[in-house]
Order: structure tokens, then sequence, then C-alpha cells
């Protein structure tokens, strides 16, 4: 395989096969195969990934301003992000959750994934506040999940991931309570196993939905008092909010348990989604939680000497240069990243208006409650066709790891994404749903006429199916 002007070209088959193979999530390599080697025509919708900003103002505003970068960017600086930085993302959130969030609280590392793992670490040493995490103890994650966490927390942490099922039927279909993470809190320690951690993404990744903050304050309230959990709040949609949503996004922060119980509580955010700057793998921790804060900026107390956890994974030297610029960056007199927030709420409802749309008119199912959130995504509901297979063959996308996926849903995922229609959507599977026959479709992906355009392509090969 060689690099060309273009980037990555791979020269035989073989390549593809070697590079594939080493990208066991299997979003990453749809999304590698849709860059390297997938046609034209087809069009990837399984990759939470968000082009709308870009087109239509970061890049004038921002990135045709920036100018080479200065000698100070190609050398070493810190690895949690310069005191200028934490600071600008401080008074970004501060913005974002409607609470002051202190600069000495914020951590930047290469990624969200990167914060969630540096948290579980920073809870594995002395001073957490509560009995420190070890291996084994368990991660409850309302269910379905974004892939992510498992290598978040599994991999080297080697904490376990357990979901708690949400309903996919009935008038609570999809919808989180605190009776369903107390019951499975109380069965996984009846069972002899430890739940010390709680993660709630809000807003969710796949359904979208903002929680209510009656039922968050509840959840907090209980695992607060009646558990040793922690609890990490998986924000980084929090901009990505409908026009028309009628449950307003609330924060962890601006909750009443945190007032009390802040060394348990953390959050995480990035710019990859509401920025849509994915490939800059920019994370950041906010957490209040002393170890976490030696975790991240190290710590020289020869009882405990450690060097800083984002060494490995750094907010290096040009993601400060470039996040830097955009945070100074302004739009007719403005901040830019003021504007921006304000405008991208116009343009993701926009774009949820034309996609609905489309799905309406094309029969194509969805999980979604009217005023409800829907942040980049519709979880489309295609057990109809489970288990209907039309007249022809069709062949496999060359990607890896769709094992464990039931035969049916893996057999429509691929004649989704199979020529002609060419639409990929990211399975239920996938992502823990309890039951086949669900995709995620991210409808910022693309702009919203090529993704109108991909559905009615989806409602084609769905047809050939009744």
């Amino acid at each position: 395989m060689t690099m060309t002007e273009n980037g990555l070209r791979l020269d035989s088959p073989e390549d593809a096969a070697d590079v594939l193979a080493g990208l066991t999530d299997f979003e990453q390599a749809l999304a590698f195969y849709h860059r390297h080697l997938a046609p034209d025509t087809a069009i990837n919708l399984s990759v939470a990934e968000n082009v709308l900003l870009y087109q239509q103002s970061m890049d004038t505003d921002v990135f045709k301003k920036i100018k080479l970068i200065p000698e100070r960017n190609i050398q070493y600086m810190a690895s949690a992000g310069t005191p200028q930085l934490r600071r600008q993302v401080a008074e970004l959130l501060s913005r974002a959750f409607g609470e002051t969030v202190a600069e000495e609280n914020v951590f930047g590392c290469a990624g969200v994934s990167s914060a969630l793992e540096c948290i579980a670490f920073g809870l594995m040493r002395k001073g957490a506040g509560t009995p420190a995490l070890k291996p084994k103890d368990e991660v409850l994650i309302p269910a379905p999940y974004w892939q992510g966490f498992n290598w978040s927390f599994q991999e080297r942490p080697k904490l376990k991931c357990v979901p708690v099922n949400l309903p996919t039927t009935g008038k609570n279909r999809y919808r989180l309570t605190l009776d369903l993470i107390i019951e499975a809190y109380e069965a996984r320690q009846k069972a002899g196993h430890r739940p010390r951690m709680l993660v709630l993404t809000n807003p969710h990744n796949p359904l979208g939905v903002n929680y209510d903050r009656a039922l968050l304050e509840e959840i907090y309230a209980w695992a607060m008092a009646y558990t040793d959990m922690h609890i990490i709040s998986d924000e980084i949609y929090c901009h990505s909010q409908l026009e028309s949503s009628v449950t307003p996004f609330t924060s962890a922060v601006k909750l009443g348990a945190y007032s009390g119980f802040a060394e348990r509580i953390h959050v995480v955010w990035g710019f990859a989604k509401d920025f849509g700057l994915s490939g800059f793998r920019t994370g950041f921790v906010v957490s209040k939680n002393q170890a976490v804060h030696r975790a991240m900026l190290g710590n020289t107390d020869p009882a405990e000497r450690t060097h800083p956890l984002p060494w490995f994974t750094p907010f290096d030297s040009l993601k400060t240069y470039v996040i830097g610029e955009l945070l100074s960056a302004h739009h007719n007199g403005e901040r830019y990243s003021t504007y921006a927030m304000k405008t991208y709420p116009g343009l993701l409802s926009e774009s949820f208006r034309a996609v609905k749309g489309a799905l309406d008119a094309a029969g194509i199912k969805y999980v979604h409650r009217e005023g409800d959130n829907s942040a980049m995504f519709f979880w489309l509901d295609l057990t109809e066709y489970l288990g209907k297979r039309a007249g022809h063959a069709h062949g496999e996308l060359p990607v890896i790891r769709a094992d464990g996926l039931d035969p049916d849903e893996k057999w429509l995922f691929d004649h989704l994404a199979a020529s002609p229609t060419e639409v990929t959507l990211l399975p239920g599977g996938v992502m823990h749903n309890p039951v086949p026959g669900f995709f995620r479709l991210c409808f910022t992906a693309s702009p919203a006429k090529e993704v109108v355009d991909a559905v009615g392509r989806m409602a084609t090969a769905l047809g050939k199916l009744k």
C-alpha cells in the first residue's frame, strides 16, 4: 500500500484485508471502507459524523483563515492541554451546561474514548473518594449503547460492561427508568458481581433523546445514596438539539446530587460531534475527583509518583493550535464558537425535517416521539423485513467483526449496503440492542439532499422484500 497526494492507496485486495483486519470496531471498519474502498455512489450513514457546520461556516470562518503552524506548535506541550485551552473549553462548556465549569476541573486528551479510559484508570488509584475500582468491577450502561464503551472500559482497565436493556415494545418502548437501573444493579449484586459505575449518554446515542431532568435527579440521587457507584455522563452531543425538542438538555453538573457528590460524578465531552471534528480526536474530562486530577496531570508524591495518563493519548500541539484557532475565531464580530452553536440547531433541524419527511414518505419506520430530541440519529425499526430474502444473492462488504450479529440482521445490512442501493447503516446488534432488526442512521453524516436520496434507494431495496 502507498501514500498518494490524495491519501492512502490500497494496491490490492490483500492490502485492504490487512488494514481492515486491524480495525476491530465495526463502525471504524465501515468508515475506513467508505473512505478508501467504496464506490463513489455509496453513502455511509452508519458513522456518527457531522458535516453541517463545516459546509455552512467553519471552512470559511476558521480553516481558510488558519496560517502556517507556528514554531511553538511543533514542540511538546502539556499533554492534558495548555492552561489557555483548558480555560477556553471551560468557558464553552459553562455556556453549554448552564453552570460554571472551572478550568482546573477540565482536562484534554486524544478523544472521548481516551477520556473515558483515563477516568477509569484514575478511579483505580488511591483517594478516589470511595473504594477504588479494580479489574472485573462492572459498568452498567443502558442498551442500546455506543460500542466504544466496551473498548474504553474493558480493553485496558479490564472492567466489565453490562447492558441494562431498555424495553423494545410497549408504552415505555426504549425509555429509561430508575426501576430498570435498580433491577439491573440488584440482579448483578445477587449474582455475586460488583457494579461500580453507571454510564449515561445524554443526549443518547443511538436514540437521540434528552433525559428529562426529573428522571436524572431521581437516578443520581438513588445512585449517590444507595450505592458506591460513580456516574459518567457522556455529553458529547449536548449541542445537538432539535428546535422542536420539548425536553431541554440537562447536564450532570446542573443536578442537585452534584453539589454533594461531585467527586463521584464525571462528565466527558469533545469536538467530534457538535462541531463535526471527529478526525481530530479531541476529548475532555470534567471532574472534581482528586484521584482523576492526579491521573490527568501526574503526581509527584513519592508515595504515588505517576506520569500524566494523557501522555499516551495527548492533546498534542497540533490539536492545541487548530482548536485554539477555532475558539479564538470570530464571525461578524461574534466569537465563532458561540455563533456556530447558535446556528447549529437550525442546521440540524433542517436536515432532520428533510430526512424525516423522506422516511415517512417511504414508509420506513423509526423510533421517535413528537417533541423528543433526536441528536444526529434516526433509530430505524426494520424488524418487519427480518427473514425476508430477495430472490438474488448479494455480496458482503469487506468489513470484519460482524460475528455475533443476528444472521437476518446481517443479511439485511448487506442487502442495503450492496449495489445498487449502497447505503450503509449501523446494525443495532453492534450497539447491544436487545433484539435484532434495528439500525442507526446518522442524518448529519452527509448533506441532507444526499441522505434523502439514500432513503429513496433504501425504500426501493426494502420494497423488494415485501
